[in-house]
């Protein structure tokens, strides 16, 4: 919609407690409609039924209290019995919705008052739904947000979820990853990056004469992990953001080798330490999401990847996908259209393997 300068709005819905607050009557109901044994329901509510809790302050030890809603998370069934208790609720929504867990965002292209009227009566359909399922919604971290290239006015046409307007925001953290409003990463990584130095801190201070192995196992783990979560979607294409990002590699490998002369070459240390680019870890992983989605999600590489128009026998591998046309920065670096370049200018002998772990091997190959 970006692409072609339309408007979306978008609405953040955050349930209140969601996993604690499951009714344990109206999700046996639920499970009830939906032809399970009636041995196995039996055994669902002895699961879920007489469990108690305490809480422990300073060796003491509170009274029981009875469990009398929820379920049980850390274990097994619990986000399943959660995903069967909330499935329907996109039954009720006209406008797209995307719902993992407990977190949930509607959204709609907006091209008249129409549109705004259609999404507001989702909102109060969701409301709704959680009156009927004894769900809460805590109002307060409820957010909207237009997507846009057009500069608007926010208080134009507000959204009203359970009497109270809901506020416009500029960026939204959805699944851990900082979606804004002009669909830049720069807000992201900026938070990404600051996490990350915070952490780099904290290991010189404490691990400063920690043996060299220790220190690189400590850097992949809390500070590489969190510069790289979800980094095939956000990977950016602009220079400063990719430097920003390096210059923590960079600065960690000083930190592991203990190693801060400037005259030292940090590509050499990198080197030592078997650390590629952060740039070439993002171009991997890209990679390896688009051959997992190609080859083991059908209906979802049915709805992304379109049959190109044209192959040629000669430079093109059979398994080419259709570029899409992109007149936007944002989409043309976006996965699909820049990930999609890439595995059209692989080898054709590297394309075709379906095998992940056997297609990772061969494309490291291949990169590195």
């Amino acid at each position: 919609a970006l692409d072609r300068s339309s408007i979306v709005d978008c609405i953040f819905i955050d349930f209140a407690k969601a996993f604690d607050t499951v009714s344990h009557p109206l999700l046996l109901l639920k499970l009830s409609k939906l032809n399970i044994d009636c041995d196995v329901l039996k055994w669902i509510e002895c699961f879920l039924a007489a469990r108690t809790q305490y809480v422990t302050v300073n060796d003491h030890d509170s009274n029981l209290s009875s469990v009398t809603s929820g379920v049980p998370q850390g274990s097994v069934l619990g986000p399943l019995l959660f995903l069967i208790y909330i499935n329907d609720l996109p039954d009720l929504i006209t406008s797209s919705i995307r719902l993992f867990a407990d977190d949930c965002v509607i959204y709609r292209e907006i091209s008249s008052l129409s549109d705004t009227l259609v999404l507001q009566s989702d909102i109060n359909n969701i409301s709704a739904w959680c009156d009927t399922w004894l769900m809460k919604l805590n109002v307060s971290k409820c957010k909207a947000m237009k997507v846009t290239r057009i500069p608007y006015k926010a208080n134009l046409h507000p959204y009203i979820l359970n009497y109270s307007p809901l506020a416009f925001v500029s960026a939204y953290k959805y699944l851990g990853v900082y979606i804004t409003n002009d669909l830049s990463w720069k807000t992201h990584i900026e938070h990404i990056t600051n996490n990350a130095n915070r952490m780099l801190g904290f290991l010189r201070r404490n691990f400063s004469l920690a043996p060299v192995s220790l220190k690189l196992l400590l850097y992949k783990t809390v500070v590489r992990s969190k510069i790289e979560y979800a980094s095939s979607v956000w990977d950016p294409n602009i220079k400063s953001l990719i430097n920003t990002l390096e210059s923590i590699q960079n600065r960690s490998a000083r930190f592991i080798l203990s190693n801060y002369s400037r005259f030292s070459s940090v590509t050499l240390m990198k080197r030592t330490l078997d650390l590629p680019d952060l740039s070439l870890r993002r171009h991997l992983s890209r990679l390896f999401t688009f051959q997992k989605i190609y080859y083991t999600n059908q209906s979802l590489k049915q709805s992304l990847f379109a049959v190109p128009s044209y192959v040629s026998s000669r430079i093109d591998h059979r398994l080419k996908v259709s570029v899409p046309s992109c007149k936007t920065n944002q989409y043309f670096y976006s996965f699909l259209p820049k990930t999609s370049s890439d595995w059209n200018h692989l080898p054709a002998s590297i394309a075709s393997i379906s095998e992940p772990e056997v297609f990772r091997s061969a494309l490291l190959h291949h990169l590195c």
